[in-house]
């Protein structure tokens, strides 16, 4: 049982040993997120980066000895400065992952180029001339204060048992003791997304939005002061 949560699971940090695990549970019950896209090899270094990054959390739920991961959930408490780092420590070995993935599947780098390319190269230029000009400390900040759920994926299998909810209140309580005021998170509007199940965690609807792509996502948000 987590003791920060009281859950009935145990939370954890995710394992280095399990990023590739991580990374097929993400293929398998996330197939339509875009990054979904990019394989399992860039997706296991990603996780990588919540790994090792002091800015965000990379959290777990399973059995490492027997190399069962039942849930996963990666999530920032500063999601500027994280990036900024995920750039500066795994831009190349991810931007490597992307060329690989491009050559074996051209309809990918099609789609890549077309919908996201740009909208991701002027992030990559925004973390790098964020973290030169600002200080992590700087009290301007809103991304200090402000976290984001990233994803969360659960086996299929193991479902209706309480694991979502034990990673997301685990997420939560890490995030209030580093001060955060507030969490975002967004999902696919309407059926296709899981609206209900932060709704019925104690998160607010609070709109949609939509992404330099045009697609649309619903915005959840927790308040986390008091």
């Amino acid at each position: 049982m987590s003791e920060r949560t009281g859950t009935p699971f145990e939370v954890r940090p995710l394992a280095p040993e399990e990023l590739r695990d991580a990374a097929w549970l993400h293929a398998r019950e996330l197939p339509h997120e875009f990054l979904t896209h990019f394989g399992p090899a860039f997706l296991a270094r990603y996780y990588r980066a919540f790994v090792e990054s002091p800015h965000a959390v990379a959290l777990a739920v399973g059995d490492p000895v027997g190399r069962r991961l039942d849930g996963v959930l990666i999530a920032t408490f500063d999601t500027r400065a994280h990036y900024a780092c995920l750039v500066r420590r795994h831009g190349f070995a991810l931007a490597w992952h992307v060329a690989a993935r491009s050559l074996r599947h051209p309809r990918f780098a099609r789609v890549l180029i077309q919908t996201r390319l740009r909208r991701y190269a002027r992030g990559i230029l925004r973390s790098f001339t964020s973290s030169s000009k600002k200080s992590p400390s700087s009290p301007d900040r809103l991304s200090e204060r402000v976290g984001f759920l990233v994803y969360m994926a659960v086996d299929a299998e193991r479902r209706g048992r309480g694991i979502g909810g034990a990673l997301l209140a685990t997420y939560e309580a890490l995030a209030q003791e580093a001060g955060l005021e507030r969490l975002d998170r967004v999902t696919n509007p309407g059926e296709r997304g899981a609206g209900p199940f932060y709704a019925k965690a104690g998160w607010t609807p609070a709109g949609e939005r939509v992404s330099g792509s045009g697609e649309r996502y619903a915005l959840y948000t927790r308040e986390l002061r008091g």
